[in-house]
């Protein structure tokens, strides 16, 4: 049998394999080129992993499974719904949508096997959380050195070829995908009036990509582990994107977390009251913020604004003409697709209620669990609006985090030692983690 050490260092370097694999698939800034080698790279960790321990003990949770299956469940019904249509009409990009399929289904049976167990759920997460955070402490070091020296051709490293930007400048060190020290990838540059701006994106197709992701491992870290260097690491990144619905959004997502992290029942209606407040605010920050709010960007940036109201247009207008959708990639025009909503008329209305049931982490048939819907609601506005993060294989297995409902803002809490047993320790511990559900066994299988 495989002792205690051995078996988390195994967990370790397995998780560690996985998170650092979501960095090569959509909607990662490598994932347009290198989404084949994680699909490869995916099921071969987690059979590993399932190899090596076998024969332990792997604790879960009824809402645990619950969520996952829920999850798959969706995902199947959707393809279900999309890829006939997408047939029928004849105008959608049949490979793209087969190549679509493969990914999904084999990204979500991988992660979901190795993210059933509690332990290595929470293991995976917390290592995204602390990889997102350093992404983000690099953009804001490369800020400050830049400031400090004027520029920042002296901190230029190497370059990485990002699909559909290749082109942007002969430059390689203002192009996306440049490198710089010590380890933040550029996305472009904002430039309004005088101000100039180096926006980073964390190796991220787009930085407003990366505020999403950014804030919902904010809300994650904050509602467990709790690391204030790592939350302070995000808010610099999610700044250093210089989006304008990442502003508003970290705003959003402090006032839930403020909610949510609460003790006290008798303190609940203020802090609902603040919390409100507090997202009100969202839309005059992000209306009003200086050169990156929607009313200064509209006079610098107005094709950045218009481009995604165009293509909305589009899609409520196809949704009008075929409110069951015409197929996936069925777009002629530019920027056809680009958010949920624009993807509507491609998808059809049982499509996108599918799509915004994942994305919101409202999981039919279970109680509500607010923690984890507070945590995805970044995700999903930017979906709705922004980023056509959608379907994309990152944006599903961050939905299969395991968030336990708190009570009054209770921690999870940490393991407890069980120095004779012959299962890890931290497993057993984590029998007991969530604060209203009782774990089960998954594998009880062990040497004779």
């Amino acid at each position: 049998m495989l002792s205690f050490r051995n078996l988390l260092s195994v967990r370790r370097l397995m998780s560690l394999g996985l998170v650092l694999n979501l960095f090569v698939m959509r909607p990662s800034a490598l994932g347009e080129r290198y989404t084949a080698i994680g699909v490869l790279i995916a099921p071969l960790l987690t059979c590993l992993y399932l190899f090596h321990t076998h024969r332990q003990i792997r604790y879960t949770t009824p809402r645990l499974r619950a969520e996952t299956a829920c999850l798959l469940g969706l995902m199947a019904v959707y393809w279900i719904y999309v890829a006939p249509i997408s047939i029928v009409n004849g105008r959608s990009q049949l490979e793209w949508t087969l190549y679509e399929l493969v990914t999904t289904g084999v990204v979500g049976l991988s992660y979901s096997a190795f993210l059933l167990d509690v332990n290595a759920n929470r293991l995976f997460f917390r290592q995204l959380c602390t990889a997102v955070a350093l992404l983000g402490l690099s953009s804001l070091v490369t800020e400050l050195l830049t400031f400090w020296l004027g520029s920042k051709d002296s901190l230029y490293l190497f370059s990485l070829p990002v699909k559909g930007y290749a082109d942007y400048t002969q430059d390689p060190r203002a192009a996306t995908g440049a490198i710089y020290f010590p380890f933040s990838m550029l996305y472009s540059d904002f430039a309004s009036g005088t101000v100039k701006f180096d926006r980073y994106c964390a190796f991220f197709r787009e930085a407003g990509i990366y505020q999403a992701v950014a804030c919902f491992c904010l809300i994650y870290e904050a509602l467990t582990r709790r690391s204030k260097f790592l939350l302070a690491c995000m808010v610099g990144g999610i700044l250093c994107a210089f989006s304008t619905l990442g502003v508003a959004l970290l705003a959003m997502s402090l006032g839930l977390v403020f909610l949510l992290s609460g003790r006290s029942r008798r303190l609940f209606m203020p802090r609902l009251l603040v919390t409100c407040a507090i997202v009100l605010m969202a839309w005059p920050i992000a209306l009003y913020t200086p050169y990156i709010g929607l009313k200064d960007k509209a006079r610098t940036h107005g094709e950045s604004i218009s481009d995604r109201s165009r293509s909305i247009d589009r899609g409520l207008a196809n949704f009008a003409m075929r409110p069951l959708g015409v197929g996936l990639f069925s777009g002629k025009e530019q920027n056809d697709g680009i958010s949920l909503l624009a993807q509507i008329g491609m998808i059809g209305l049982f499509g996108f209620a599918c799509q915004v049931v994942m994305l919101s982490a409202w999981r039919p048939g279970t109680k509500a669990n607010w923690s984890k819907i507070g945590a995805c609601a970044p995700l999903l506005i930017t979906a709705l609006f922004a980023q056509p993060i959608a379907g994309a294989p990152t944006i599903y297995v961050i939905l299969l985090a395991y968030l336990p409902r708190l009570r009054h803002g209770s921690r999870v809490p940490r393991a407890l030692a069980a120095p004779h047993a012959s299962a890890s320790a931290e497993s057993l511990a984590s029998a007991a983690m969530s604060a209203d559900q009782v774990p089960c066994l998954q594998t009880v299988a062990r040497n004779a």
